[in-house]
């Protein structure tokens, strides 16, 4: 199992009113620091395009927050494919503070996708051999999800041009965006996540419409994204800030 590292400071145009860093911007870089250890390997985006027709998709998240980054912290990232089976592979990304604190842990279930039919590929073992994994049998089950309430409260959002990745579908991090935002400037403004369940089922593609839903009750966020049936679904646990 490789362990690739890389430090990053928190530039100002990723952090948010609280001058913490942005959940879709961790998202965003915890997906390029996997890229860069893939591509260190020989076996990058690219390659596996070129080979086999395949990409990389991320299908769950399951994210434990101690404290987000904060604007112009320097951090180290860390990443390592932990282990695979026939259909999931499993990745960890963790963020320590200067001082070596654990800021937050990702983990995180991969497949690969045929990019012309958009289906779910075998994971062949030398796609996944560089990483030095463990192969396992079993599937490791994720969180499931509860069921939201009749009347939650929703919002509605195009899905415009930059709102695609070169995969050709919705960027992951534009779910987290459009579910956090129905809750309001007020909320979001007074907590921060500390446990994040994030579930990705069917894909949104370009110029499609779809609806936030969420329940808050309490310190609990309840959310779904829906438009050609449930799309994806998340819980949240938040804390005053």
């Amino acid at each position: 199992m490789l362990t690739y590292k890389k430090k990053y400071t928190v530039p100002y145009y990723e952090t948010d009113a609280n001058g913490n860093m942005k959940l879709p911007s961790l998202f965003n870089i915890a997906l390029q620091l996997s890229g860069e250890q893939s591509h260190s390997l020989g076996i990058s985006d690219d390659w596996l395009k070129e080979t086999y027709n395949y990409a990389w998709v991320v299908v769950e998240y399951d994210v434990t927050i101690q404290r987000l980054p904060r604007f112009s912290e320097i951090i180290t990232m860390s990443t390592f494919a932990k282990s695979y089976n026939k259909f999931f592979c499993y990745r960890d990304f963790v963020f320590y503070a200067e001082n070596g604190d654990t800021l937050l842990t990702i983990n995180s279930t991969f497949v690969l996708i045929d990019t012309t039919s958009r289906k779910v590929a075998h994971v062949e073992d030398d796609i996944v051999a560089p990483y030095q994994s463990e192969k396992i049998s079993k599937i490791v089950r994720g969180h499931k999800s509860t069921a939201l309430s009749d009347t939650p409260l929703e919002k509605s959002y195009h899905v415009r041009f930059n709102d695609i990745d070169q995969n050709g579908h919705v960027n992951n991090s534009k779910y987290f965006d459009w579910m956090t935002d129905v809750l309001g400037y007020d909320f979001l403004s007074s907590h921060v996540p500390s446990r994040i369940h994030l579930k990705y089922s069917k894909e949104v593609l370009y110029g499609a419409t779809v609806t936030s839903r969420v329940d808050l009750v309490g310190v609990q966020s309840f959310h779904e994204i829906v438009s050609e049936g449930k799309h994806a679904q998340a819980e949240m646990t938040w804390r005053e800030k």
